[in-house]
């Protein structure tokens, strides 16, 4: 992106509105960064993910930072229209990036108004092969995965188009001459994933007839987990089918482990496809694991660097497919409140273990009536956050230093800062235990279940 500079004068508000300086200044900006520089006083930069809003108005740019604090830029002459253009855009590009979405493959942008609850107003509309990000100007940014859409509705009367995902509903109006077009591309998109999810169960369960492969793929949809039990209720073969198939052969030995040590009828499984346009972000969590080759529970255990190159993939000719499994933890009695995952294909080099339950909650876990409901909920919320992060693992694992002072991983920071479910997940956190052996990895995962008090 151009470096782009301009000079005026500034107000720095404090969150209550009082200045709390002012005067003439330069800045800049480029793709990621922007920086103030007083003509008396010191400089400041920040990353543009750290403002919730960029709104252009009057002649002038308010740019609300999450702070609470806001900068006023006024009197940027005639290149007042360009700047503001340019610098919305840029903020709207880092918004995609820290809503980690860069990589996947954009469809088309739209111009309109959203509502998304108590929320609403104007925003781009950015439409991905699997995702659509909402990027207001006036607020924080947000993306759905289409895979949880049920449903596209055009409202021809109020020309409005209302996706539903389970209980909530995201409204989009004032799209005046694309409407049509945006409707036609939300319904082709959403369709094509359905269509590819179906080949991928397909590929791994080729003896479902065609009833089965539709009672499985509404079942486990792509993104989304699944619990085994109810598959196999579906067709019996299907939990034999995903281990011979779902399982990278190396990863055999802590898959049956896991599966050992998991509650009775508790075991869940997911699948994301893998495109083009996304296999970095998939393969980011092997480069995690491999290069962060200690334990966050222990500090023991290393990851060999040739698992990450010649790892195989169990479903080499099927669709490209990342498998994984959730594994609730069986306690002394019922289900502890720990529950393990582990992508069993592809970019599975270590196992994650994580709270199911707030620990007040805990005891419910013990109660066979009660235990059903909170583990699939648990493994819901767990799944649609790994989900939110286009299943990379940094932004779950590194510890907040980490991820507040490496400059590589700030946009993960600025993630775990505005959303209130990675938030949640990272602190529910228990530590992971790395493929580095079976008998290293059995002493780490010893050590995590310990400390869990399990």
């Amino acid at each position: 992106m151009t470096h782009y500079e301009l000079h005026g004068k500034f107000q720095y508000l404090n969150p209550d509105g009082t200045v709390s300086q002012e005067g003439g200044c330069q800045a800049q900006f480029d793709a990621e960064t922007f920086t103030l520089t007083p003509d008396s006083g010191a400089p400041m930069a920040f990353d543009l993910g750290d403002l919730d809003a960029v709104t252009p108005a009057d002649w002038e740019i308010r740019l609300s930072l999450y702070t609470g604090n806001i900068i006023v830029l006024r009197q940027l002459g005639k290149a007042y229209e360009t700047l503001a253009h340019d610098l919305l855009e840029a903020y709207r590009d880092r918004a995609l990036q820290c809503l980690l979405l860069e990589d996947l493959q954009e469809i088309a942008r739209f111009p309109g108004t959203f509502t998304l609850g108590q929320r609403s107003g104007t925003a781009e509309i950015r439409l991905f092969k699997s995702n659509i990000a909402v990027l207001p100007a006036t607020s924080q940014s947000f993306q759905w995965r289409l895979a949880d859409v049920d449903s596209v509705r055009f409202d021809s009367n109020t020309w409005e188009v209302v996706l539903q995902a389970g209980p909530e509903q995201l409204k989009f109006s004032k799209l005046a001459k694309r409407t049509e077009e945006f409707v036609a591309k939300v319904r082709e998109a959403v369709s094509a994933l359905a269509a590819q999810s179906a080949q991928a169960l397909h590929a791994i369960f080729p003896f479902l007839n065609p009833n089965q492969v539709q009672a499985t793929a509404a079942l486990l949809r792509e993104g989304q987990s699944a619990s085994v039990a109810k598959l196999a209720a579906i067709n019996a073969k299907i939990p034999a089918a995903l281990t011979a198939n779902a399982v990278d052969n190396d990863l055999k030995p802590y898959y049956d482990d896991l599966v050992a040590r998991t509650a009775g009828g508790a075991l869940f499984t997911g699948f994301k496809l893998i495109r083009g346009e996304d296999k970095d972000a998939a393969d980011a969590g092997s480069e995690d694991e491999a290069a962060g080759a200690t334990s966050a529970a222990d500090g023991s255990g290393s990851a060999p660097t040739h698992q990450v190159a010649n790892s195989p993939d169990a479903d080499k000719d099927t669709p490209e497919t990342l498998y994984w499994f959730f594994f609730p933890i069986a306690g002394k009695t019922g289900t502890a409140n720990v529950a393990a995952w582990e992508a069993s294909s592809r970019s599975g080099r270590a196992t994650y273990f994580f709270r199911l339950v707030d620990p007040a909650q805990a005891s419910q876990l013990q109660n066979p009536t009660q235990a059903p409901a909170l583990v699939e909920t648990a493994v819901r919320r767990l799944n649609r956050v790994l989900g939110m992060l286009n299943f990379r693992r940094r932004p779950i694992y590194l510890s907040d230093d980490d991820l507040e002072m490496d400059p590589k991983y700030h946009r993960y920071s600025i993630a775990a800062r505005r959303l209130p479910e990675v938030r949640e997940v990272r602190a529910s956190f228990l530590g992971r235990a790395i493929h580095s052996s079976h008998e290293a990895w059995q002493g780490q995962v010893k050590g995590i279940l310990e400390k869990a008090g399990v």
